[in-house]
């Protein structure tokens, strides 16, 4: 049995695609694979796959959209042939869970989702992701541009970019979402078990050898002090795990959940039976998407009034202003 603990906080260029859409009752999403966008933050192509909603936008609407993110390799394959996305955001969007929404799968190898300007690395993955696939997707979809459109979810260490460009981006990312997410505090000196094995968890991406001081600037408690400084907007956070995964990760999502409270952000925690696999995750997004759907707004904010009557009597809505934002940069 799950426990679930709800507490609102008050305590381009594109490549050769291959497109997937199977017959089957009621509407069904397409899949696109193969898509590149340009990243002159990685002086390479991203690599993505989309799915794209059978329905398309109302009038007055745009599609909001979800950048899922893998956890260790393959890549971004992971979430449409081991997770079932396009099945699950089938359903979930002809129930009225969530509204008709892109889902963005890129591909950011071992990068563990960080910038890592080190020879070798991965190159600057986060901004990579965060600007220069955002406007990508953007510039090529219907999209709804803004902050209330966009959301940012993953499993493993995609869990933890998640929460990383959410907190880093909140006026960017309305929600994120974080299933068996490697969550961890911060290191100390004196924490020879945790640095020894550090030295091999990390793929590199906080240094060769493994750097406490760069683990630490990315680590995301230290980040939960910095939301709602100025003014700036808190993103919702789903935290899911399952109570078997592994490396403390319980812990950590557990720990993280309660920071957030104190800090007042609107934290949902899930804990349910299961392991650190694909067992767990697909049958986890569909409750992370039913949390996620009321929370994206296809309008962006603005007012949507009803169209003059026509003769047709077809009752449209109009949209008062187009809603476009482009991305933070970072």
């Amino acid at each position: 049995m799950a426990i679930v603990l709800r507490l609102a906080a008050a305590l381009g260029a594109a490549g050769l695609i291959a497109v997937d859409a199977s017959a089957g009752a009621g509407a069904t999403g397409v899949v696109e694979r193969g898509h590149l966008a340009s990243s002159p933050a990685l002086g390479r192509p991203i690599r993505y796959n989309l799915y794209k909603p059978a329905i398309a936008p109302e009038p007055g609407q745009r599609w909001p959209v979800l950048y899922l993110l893998h956890g260790g390799n393959p890549g971004e394959a992971d979430w449409m042939e081991a997770g079932d996305l396009a099945k699950t955001m089938d359903r979930a969007i002809a129930s009225g869970e969530i509204p008709p929404t892109v889902v963005v799968t890129p591909y950011a190898g071992d990068s563990w989702y960080v910038d890592n300007p080190d020879p070798g690395g991965a190159g600057l993955m986060k901004t990579a992701l965060t600007r220069d696939l955002v406007r990508a997707i953007d510039a090529s979809l219907p999209t709804a541009a803004c902050r209330q459109g966009r959301a940012v979810a993953g499993l493993s260490t995609g869990g933890y970019g998640a929460l990383l460009f959410a907190f880093d981006l909140p006026r960017q990312y309305a929600a994120a979402i974080s299933l068996s997410g490697s969550i961890s505090p911060t290191m100390g000196p004196q924490m020879s078990r945790r640095l020894k094995i550090a030295q091999r968890l990390y793929d590199g991406a906080f240094g060769v050898p493994f750097k406490p001081s760069r683990f630490n600037a990315w680590n995301l408690f230290p980040k939960v002090g910095q939301l709602g400084i100025g003014r700036t907007p808190k993103p919702a956070v789903f935290l899911d795990a399952g109570d078997k995964d592994p490396g403390g990760i319980v812990q950590g999502t557990t720990e993280l959940h309660l920071a957030l409270l104190r800090r007042g952000v609107d934290s949902t925690l899930r804990i349910v039976g299961g392991r650190h696999e694909w067992a767990l995750w697909r049958r986890e997004l569909g409750p992370a998407l039913k949390w996620l759907g009321p929370k994206l707004d296809p309008t962006c904010g603005q007012v949507v009034a009803a169209a003059p009557s026509s003769p047709v009597g077809t009752g449209a809505a109009t949209l008062a202003a187009t809603p476009t934002a482009a991305p933070n940069g970072n």
